[in-house]
């Protein structure tokens, strides 16, 4: 008997909790599908920046970051790539495009041990703010962010801020994991300021 009130108390105790935890990435899942705008913490990259069409550099990127990774015995993490003006797609011939491709690494990451610049590629430790971004998780073929992408201007002017610094892609599920192209999940990211 004791123990059935045992477990009944440590239920009573442990079933809110978990049904919070389950509330909580469901409302999270759902809201990376809709449009929305939180403050971004920084930290640390290691970027790789590139300038050229994003759809013949990312594969060196790609290449670049996980052999420094691997190099520097760094935790894996998400590739993004990061245009410094927002409007450098819609403006700039895409030959042109200078992408700054980087993933996270730990604030005592230091050093590059041997890696070094080529003619292609620079490599180097940045330092990225807190800001306000809004964002948008596209699932789907990469040509077609656009829509995506007015989606999510449209629910920031809505939401009366404006687009003021970087745009950048973080890639979730991408062709070296996925072969179908209609299972990529990009996270679209748009600087923004009131």
């Amino acid at each position: 008997m004791k123990v059935i009130s045992i477990l009944f108390k440590g239920a009573a105790v442990l079933l809110p909790g978990i049904t919070f935890m389950i509330y909580y990435n469901l409302r999270m899942d759902v809201q990376h599908f809709e449009p929305h705008i939180y403050t971004m913490i920084g930290g640390k990259v290691l970027v790789a920046k590139i300038k050229g069409d994003p759809d013949i550099t990312m594969d060196t990127a790609e290449v670049t970051l996980y052999s420094a990774g691997r190099k520097l015995k760094l935790s894996p993490s998400y590739m993004s790539a990061r245009h410094l003006k927002w409007n450098q797609r819609d403006t700039t011939p895409k030959q042109d495009w200078v992408v700054y491709y980087s993933r996270i690494v730990s604030e005592t990451a230091i050093g590059l041990a041997d890696i070094k610049d080529t003619a292609e590629v620079s490599i180097f430790y940045d330092r990225r703010e807190k800001t306000e971004i809004a964002e948008i998780l596209h699932v789907g073929r990469y040509d077609e962010i656009p829509e995506s992408l007015e989606k999510l201007r449209q629910f920031i002017d809505k939401e009366g801020y404006r687009l003021s610094g970087f745009y950048e892609e973080v890639y979730h599920v991408f062709e070296s994991i996925e072969p179908n192209l209609n299972e990529y999940e990009t996270l679209l990211r748009y600087q923004v300021d009131r």
